[in-house]
């Protein structure tokens, strides 16, 4: 597993509480997806020996068009609330990195670039994606990934088994249609386990 590196995408309370503001606008039902995936994760970050927790921070407003009044105004905006702290099942791991974005991407974030150059001089051949909400912040990094090293010889995949997102998404289609434009656009789509056997 020397050659992978699992990239673990804001597994902070504004996305994955029911006390953040996700689950206080949606309902704690909304995070049930989110909350199973969450011990899979953790278990995946126990078998990788490179693992990048990439987190958000974003400015009020920054999505709800301005406005400040909206229940998501303040959606992961440090010191604001407790959105920006990582989940207590996974604040304890141990990470070889970890990084800052404020998009959705985190080929936004310098920092986080300078990681995956590291880790292509060090030999990864492999980055997988894990983490929250999958069809915004796992599905424009793994774009935008998948762009970068399109010509490096190495693999981006994401981990079906390891991203989630609200239980309406679920229900809705889509989960499923991101799933398969993704594929589509040639991305490898895995469960962990195939990944790492």
């Amino acid at each position: 597993m020397k050659s992978v590196a699992l990239i673990l995408i804001d597994p902070q309370v504004g996305f994955c509480s029911p006390l953040g503001s996700l689950g206080l606008l949606h309902g704690a039902d909304e995070l049930r997806e989110i909350e199973a995936v969450v011990p899979k994760i953790r278990q995946a970050l126990s078998e990788s020996a490179r693992r990048h927790l990439v987190l958000s921070e974003y400015s009020v407003g920054q999505f709800t068009e301005g406005d400040v009044e909206h229940p998501l105004s303040n959606l992961c905006v440090p010191k604001i609330n407790d959105d920006c702290r990582v989940i207590e099942q996974l604040a304890a791991q141990s990470y070889s990195s970890s990084t800052v974005k404020h998009e959705q991407s985190a080929i936004a974030s310098a920092d986080f670039c300078l990681e995956i150059e590291h880790d292509l001089k060090v030999g990864i051949k492999c980055f997988v994606l894990a983490g929250f909400l999958f069809e915004h912040c796992v599905q424009s990094t793994a774009v935008d990934l998948f762009a970068k090293l399109l010509k490096e010889g190495v693999e981006v995949v994401i981990a079906r088994d390891l991203v989630a997102s609200r239980s309406k998404k679920y229900l809705d289609g889509t989960v499923n249609s991101v799933f398969n434009k993704l594929a589509g656009q040639g991305l490898k789509i895995s469960n962990w386990q195939s990944i790492h056997p």
